[in-house]
This record gives structure tokens, sequence and C-alpha cells, in this order.
């Protein structure tokens, strides 16, 4: 009788152990430094970094399945409002010059450069009906952590493309279609809803097209694919970024 009594004292306890189940914890909350900005962000900001801070406490290791289950669901609205917070946190009014430079998709041979002004507002001029690149570089990094392109006088589906400020310096080059008659105008917006995944694209022999990341599966990278040329440096660049294989 003794014996049993001991043997179920540790299938208690190893029951018990099967189900402190360990979470990784929250540990990237959002910085805070830099110059400063816009009145109320601050404040959002620490709340966000207080409630991952509290979420790592009262997370870090469940005791059941359900409690595992609403964790993993508080661990997702946190991302959401992360990714929120980051699309438009840092101060608005901050003006970054953008370089635009339009080149010809067949060749690479440049049709138009040109520099958005204080509000992010460009324009480009008319140009005949076709298929085109546009590249979007700057010389100093902005503080927000994304942008949007919003430009008209293309095909609808290029209307509007997301890009990460990670690659800016390098420059991003999209797809466009330009359409008959219509002067190609638009505007750079701080924060993006759809910003794809892009891969590097480096500079090749007997092409006009600079170095430059393009959103993967554009036409450029999978013409770029279809070469079979894939340099060191391009596989370097796309492992720093961390886009290697998503």
């Amino acid at each position: 009788m003794v014996l049993s009594l001991v043997r179920m004292k540790r299938i208690v306890a190893v029951t018990l152990f099967t189900l402190a189940i360990v979470q990784s914890g929250y540990s990237d909350p959002i910085p805070l430094r830099g110059p400063a900005p816009a009145p109320g962000v601050r404040e959002a900001f620490e709340k966000f970094n207080e409630d991952a801070a509290a979420w790592n406490r009262r997370c870090a290791v469940t005791n059941s399945e359900a409690e595992q289950s609403l964790c993993e669901k508080e661990r997702a609205q946190l991302d959401y409002r992360k990714a929120k917070l980051l699309a438009g946190g840092s101060n608005p009014t901050e003006n970054s010059v953008f370089e635009l430079t339009l080149r010809k998709r067949a060749g690479g041979k440049v049709v138009a450069q040109t520099k958005t002004d204080a509000s992010g507002a460009f324009v480009i001029g008319t140009v005949p009906p076709g298929a085109y690149t546009i590249e979007l570089r700057t010389k100093e990094v902005p503080r927000l952590p994304a942008f949007t392109l919003k430009i008209a006088g293309v095909k609808s589906g290029d209307s509007e493309k997301g890009i990460l400020t990670r690659y800016l310096m390098g420059g991003a080059a999209f797809d466009i279609d330009a359409v008959s008659g219509a002067p190609l105008r638009g505007l750079i917006t701080p924060g993006a809803k759809n910003a794809k995944t892009m891969i590097w694209l480096s500079p090749t022999t007997g092409s006009l097209f600079p170095g430059r990341w393009v959103e993967q599966g554009s036409a450029q990278a999978v013409a770029f694919r279809n070469t079979g040329y894939y340099s060191i440096d391009a596989i370097k660049k796309m492992q720093d970024h961390i886009d290697l294989g998503r």
C-alpha cells in the first residue's frame, strides 16, 4: 500500500511537470531612443513595453493547455499592436527626401530622374505606355520603419507599393506599367500595409541596372532567377536581412 502511494505521487509529479510549458520571452520591446516623437507616441510605446513585460512575467511558464492558448493569443495581440505602432509611431513630420529613377524594364535605360519635395510628393511626367521600373533610394535612413509609394499614371495593380526602410539604402526597384496619356506623379507616405519580402539583385555584365532590392516574385526577380546567376554578394545581403527562405 505504501509502495502504491509512492508510485502515485511520482505519477502526479511527472504529470504536473509535463504540463509546465516554457514559452520564449517577448524580448523585442520598442526602442524609445532618438529624437522626440509626436505627442502621445512615447506614451503608447511605454504602455506597449509595460504590457510586453507583464506578458513575460505571466506567460514565461504555463501549466495547462488552456493557459498556453491564452498566452499565445495575447502574444499575437502584442505583435499586432507593435506592427501598428511602428507603422506610424515615429514623428510624422519628419521630412525624408527620396531619389527616384525611372528605367525601361527591358535593358534598364534611364528614362527620368527626380526627387521628392518636403511633403513626399514627386512628378516624373508623361512617358510612353509600357513596362518600367521605378527605383527609390535615400542617402540617410529615415527613422520610420516603412513607407508607401502611391503613384498615378500606372495600371491599378501598380498604384501602391509598400517598402520597409531597411531596403532604401541599397535602393529598391518596383515594376510598374505606365498607361497612355497620364503623367507619372505620386506621393511617398509613412507606414505600409503591404510591404513584401524583397531579394537582392546584383549588377550584371551588360546590364544598365545597378544592384537593387526587388519584390520577391516580381518580373525583375523572375528574369534574374532564370539567368541562373546568384552572386555571393546577393546571398549575403539576403541572409543579412533575414529574407532568405521566407
